[in-house]
């Protein structure tokens, strides 16, 4: 369902998301860290998850771009 509604957006779009998520997430995380209490692996394991949901959008930019050049 989510990954459907990841393939609907526009290819431009769904790049610029992705790539915005994987240099915006750790700066806004380290303001968290700062101002919060978080442990080093909390801290790993949320930016694990929003660099998969980067990389998800950017996949899906690449595949639209591909799927158009042939």
């Amino acid at each position: 369902m989510m990954l459907t509604k990841i393939k609907a957006l526009p290819q431009k779009k769904a790049f610029l998301i992705g790539f915005s998520l994987i240099f915006i997430s750790p700066i806004l995380l380290l303001l968290f860290t700062l101002f919060f209490n978080m442990g080093i692996w909390i801290f790993t394991i949320i930016q694990g998850i929003i660099w998969c949901f980067a990389f998800l959008f950017i996949l899906s930019a690449a595949d639209k771009r591909h799927s158009r050049t042939k």
